[in-house]
């Protein structure tokens, strides 16, 4: 639906695709193919994104974990080898950054009421807990890696936790110490 409307950072589509090539999820000559078609710094239709999915989803019967481990996978290249440390200090700093104009509006354009919102509905930190509501059209196991690989990178925090169950699919609840 939103898919010759969405656009996607080339950046993003790469440390997609370079997460999963590190964590041996897919390879071979139809990755390499399509990575040397991405330009970091141009945008893409999310309909490329989307064959990018298509090819993990293909290859696993339950995908859910691996989903999650590409999004922590990405936060990290790009905190350790992107300008992640000159932007995040602490965990915390990533969600807030994650959840403003500078975080995914950053790497996604199009209508607004394509978009969706990523956003940051409460945090308790005295308690450790924060509540994201996201209407994105992204696969919301991948946001939830997103959000503990970038709330885990500056190394302050110990535990991070990010859950989005079937009762409200467009709410991920974090939990961090």
């Amino acid at each position: 639906m939103y898919e010759n409307t969405l656009k996607v950072f080339g950046a993003l589509i790469m440390g997609y695709v370079q997460a999963c090539l590190n964590l041996n999820i897919i390879a071979g000559k139809k990755v390499t193919n399509f990575l040397s078609e991405i330009k970091p710094t141009e945008w893409y239709p999310l309909k490329r994104w989307s064959e990018l999915e298509k090819i993990v989803l293909q290859s696993y019967t339950n995908a859910d974990a691996i989903l999650e481990r590409v999004g922590m996978e990405m936060m990290l290249a790009w905190y350790n080898f992107g300008p992640g440390k000159d932007i995040i200090n602490k965990g915390i700093d990533f969600l807030h950054f994650q959840t403003s104009s500078e975080g995914y509006a950053s790497v996604v354009n199009g209508p607004a009421g394509e978009v969706g919102l990523f956003e940051l509905k409460s945090i308790d930190q005295d308690e450790g807990k924060a509540v994201v509501q996201s209407t994105t059209p992204f696969n919301k196991k991948m946001e939830c890696g997103v959000l503990i690989g970038g709330m885990k990178a500056p190394g302050d925090l110990d535990y991070i936790d990010a859950v989005n169950d079937n009762n409200n699919p467009y709410i991920i609840e974090i939990e961090y110490h």
